[in-house]
């Protein structure tokens, strides 16, 4: 489809390097001045109840109000089902036993709503150490993430392309999070999920055009014309990534339209996360390879 194309496109890298420095320290002054991410029970600790109120006056704005009333926050979400009247009310970890803040919640719903028009559908309960064990592992599982993507890269390019590649996962990941505090977003197990999904898709956009390089790069003449031949490469593979990364948001999109509030949010980092992953395979990885090259070039052998 886009065979015919032959676009300059690592001609406008210094401009991309600024939006994307624009992107990502705007997220973190953003994450700065709220005191870090919005971090859901699965890293905080906490409850969440599931409650069907079937008394029709019930809207989220009054069960908000009851929340708030109780002094346990104001973090519910109304579900989408065609048949339940179905709200998630959210409390981050107290003092008190869960049980209570549980048992107070429910009588203040129940003797607003009426005792028979609130049903308790599902309780989750994080406690503090479970919480912290999960936001470390989560931690550990980045870092062994990038080590092999890194050992993976060096071993079946150059060392510089792995760096690079390591360079617009971070970029990637980023990214996401900067989108997330803006539109205040929870950072919890779905949104952890999702972030190492684009890890994944990122990686395999970037190798692809690693790959198109390495087979262009076999000859001393392209080696003399590197950046031509980088960008040669980016756009034999455009393609492919372009029509890739749209199928794919078709999907996600769909996802994030019909899902309902339990995937809403899952959905739309990878929304974020393959725009931003699509983007950085070229204007990242790619142009950091050539940056490499343009303040280190290295002779031409056998790859």
């Amino acid at each position: 489809m886009f065979s015919s194309f032959n676009l300059n496109i690592l001609k406008h890298r210094k401009f991309t390097y600024i939006l994307s420095a624009v992107i990502i320290v705007a997220g973190l002054a953003n994450i700065g001045i709220h005191g870090g991410l919005r971090m859901g029970i699965d890293f905080a600790g906490g409850n969440e109840l599931q409650v069907d109120i079937k008394a029709e006056e019930a809207t989220i704005f009054e069960v908000r109000q009851v929340l708030v009333d109780t002094g346990y926050g104001n973090n519910v979400q109304k579900l989408d089902d065609p048949v339940k009247n179905l709200f998630i009310l959210k409390t981050l970890a107290e003092e008190k036993d869960n049980d209570v803040i549980i048992e107070d919640i429910t009588g203040a719903l129940r003797e607003k709503f009426g005792e028979r028009n609130v049903v308790v559908e599902r309780v989750d309960i994080v406690g503090p150490r479970i919480s912290t064990y999960l936001l470390r592992m989560s931690y550990m599982i980045g870092l062994v993430a990038i080590l092999l993507i890194l050992l993976y890269t060096t071993f079946r390019f150059r060392f510089r392309f792995g760096v690079a590649a390591i360079a617009a996962l971070i970029h990637d990941v980023l990214i996401v999070l900067s989108f997330i505090s803006f539109f205040g977003k929870e950072m919890d197990t779905f949104i952890l999920a999702a972030v190492l999904t684009i890890i994944g898709y990122s990686l395999n956009d970037t190798i692809v055009v690693f790959d198109r390089t390495r087979e262009n790069l076999k000859s001393s003449k392209a080696y003399e014309h590197y950046q031509d031949t980088v960008n040669t490469s980016i756009n034999q593979s455009l393609s492919r990534t372009i029509i890739t990364s749209i199928t794919t948001l078709l999907a996600v999109i769909a996802l994030y339209i019909f899902g309902g509030n339990v995937m809403r949010d899952f959905s739309f980092a990878l929304i974020v996360g393959i725009i931003a992953g699509t983007y950085s395979s070229m204007f990242v990885a790619s142009a950091l390879v050539v940056e490499w090259h343009k303040w280190h070039p290295e002779k031409l052998k056998k790859t």
